[in-house]
């Protein structure tokens, strides 16, 4: 997996962050600001560390949960998502498995504040991950263009939350969200641009950010927030 970038420690992000501010200056001014981009999950390995109400959960288990918030998240804002998520859990006992999912009716998901696509992609993908078909511990071993297909190949999923699950729940270091809109704000703001940049057009500009893409969205984003 040579395009699998992630870190285990805090001074590997500060080189990497040095390395980033070195090629540009506007990530140099904005890091000097915002301090290192700070990620739910940096790696798997460090997962039950970071959350040890998870230690007796499976690895799979734990993914499975991440892709339902990256569902829950999708075009909404980050308050409302949590809160949505938090209700989920609550309607269905606790921790979000598969066969919690799929064994809570309906109407009470849907009384939670999921619509009725996210509500049919979580049932698919607790469906697929029940039956066998789909396999969530593979991803860690991935590369991210075998990861991205893969949950794109699901209902109610696409590139948007293979990025978001990549950065977040497996710690890439080198993603790149240019359809995302804060990015392509947060870029249009940071470097004083006459116009919102088009995704292909920002896909472009962030080749210069490789190896590490997910901290400059990081800072993109966290520009937006002041």
């Amino acid at each position: 997996m040579s395009n699998t970038v992630y870190f285990e420690d805090h001074a590997a992000l500060e080189g990497a962050i040095d390395e980033l501010s070195a090629k540009d200056p506007v990530i140099a001014r904005l890091a000097e600001r915002h301090g290192l981009p700070v990620f739910e999950m940096r790696s798997i390995t460090g997962l039950r560390q970071k959350a040890p109400e998870l230690a007796g959960r499976s690895v799979g288990v734990v993914l499975f949960s991440e892709l339902v918030e990256v569902v829950i998240r999708q075009q909404l804002a980050s308050r409302a998502a949590v809160a949505i998520a938090v209700r989920v859990a609550d309607a269905i006992g606790g921790f979000m498995t598969p066969q919690a999912i799929l064994e809570c009716p309906p109407v009470v998901l849907r009384a939670t504040g999921l619509s009725g696509a996210k509500l049919a992609a979580i049932t698919g993908l607790a469906t697929e991950v029940a039956g066998g078909r789909l396999l969530l511990e593979k991803f860690i071993h991935q590369s991210d263009e075998e990861v991205t297909a893969e949950i794109s190949k699901l209902r109610g999923f696409g590139p948007w939350s293979a990025q978001m699950f990549l950065m977040f729940s497996l710690g890439r270091l080198d993603i790149w969200p240019s359809g995302d809109l804060g990015v392509r704000k947060g870029y249009q703001a940071s470097y004083g641009l006459d116009h919102l940049p088009e995704p292909r057009e920002l896909l472009d500009l962030g080749e210069r950010f490789r190896p590490y893409r997910s901290l400059a969205a990081w800072y993109m984003w966290r520009s937006l927030s002041g």
